[in-house]
């Protein structure tokens, strides 16, 4: 099962074209829960809650140029074995960086990603990590822009790296909007009034967490490889600068056990290389989610 997930974004990756949007999401909210997923060859079950808060705050320098700001958080709270005490795994990262209008058709992102990754954010042994983004952005016209980037990050594994192909498209009636950044991220939506709209959304993202330190026992990291694709409604409210969205779909719920420095040579978005590690905890098996999220968004042109 987890195998065919990682083939979807491969192929997603592959044949997706790639996109100009005029707002920013200046914070977002979201809470959801995976419900009851399994382990491998046992009978036992664990909800898996998943907390998520964004910010970002750019600051205008000139007509060119701006300063990225920000801090994400996420929560994860599940049991990593079956049967056993539940565990809440967390990240801090920070968010540096700018965004510069190279001329017309042609800007860039490039954001530094400092990070503490650990469970409940102690700050023993290895937790903290680094990461970055280069997102560089092509205006093909009003309605559309294409992008081509990487993210790179340490991470309790090893390197991980992806490279980014996105879009954004928004159809001249602005009842269908596009968003992708492919392989981590793709939404469609169909807005059917100024206020209403319905979508369907794809994420995967790859994180690591240190595990708490205890006398006796091996130091630990857990590897996060989860994959969700899911229907939605959303609805805005004042003037659309507050996005209110229900979800609900499957996710792949993969959450593996390592030893410490028994790492990768590199993992490249969804394929491991030179995989020979030691999995402690048995392979988990996903199940439904549902989610609630609200989003604060800017618009641009202030209409």
């Amino acid at each position: 099962m987890k195998y065919s997930y990682y083939l979807l974004i491969a192929l997603a990756f592959c044949i997706q074209p790639l996109v100009a949007q005029d707002y920013v999401d200046i914070l977002k909210i979201n809470y959801a829960n995976i419900l009851n997923a399994g382990f491998e060859d046992s009978d036992a079950e664990t909800n898996v809650g998943l907390l998520d808060l964004s910010l970002t705050y750019p600051i205008k320098l000139s007509e060119k140029t701006a300063i990225i700001t920000g801090i994400d958080y996420n929560q994860q709270d599940l049991d990593l074995f079956p049967n056993a005490e539940s565990v809440s795994l967390k990240n801090i990262t920070l968010k540096a960086g700018l965004n510069i209008k190279h001329n017309d058709k042609w800007s860039g992102t490039y954001v530094f990603l400092p990070k503490i990754a650990s469970q409940d954010l102690h700050t023993d042994g290895d937790h903290l990590f680094f990461g970055g983004l280069a997102l560089l952005k092509y205006q093909k016209s009003e309605r559309m822009q294409y992008r081509f980037g990487a993210y790179v990050s340490t991470e309790g594994f090893g390197t991980f790296m992806t490279p980014i192909l996105g879009m954004y498209y928004t159809s001249e009636d602005n009842t269908w909007e596009f968003t992708a950044t492919l392989p981590i991220n793709a939404d469609l939506n169909y807005s059917f009034n100024d206020a209403i709209s319905a979508g369907l959304g794809f994420q995967a993202f790859v994180r690591s967490y240190s595990l708490e330190r205890a006398e006796s026992l091996p130091e630990l990291y857990t590897q996060v490889a989860n994959i969700e694709f899911a229907p939605y409604f959303q609805h805005g409210f004042a003037d659309n600068s507050i996005l209110v969205r229900l979800q609900a779909g499957y996710s792949t719920a993969s959450y593996e056990v390592y030893e410490e420095g028994d790492t990768l040579p590199i993992r490249v978005s969804a394929f491991e290389f030179g995989n020979d590690r030691n999995l402690i905890n048995p392979e988990m098996t996903g199940n439904l989610f549902v989610r609630v999220g609200a989003t604060y968004r800017f618009n641009l042109t202030g209409k």
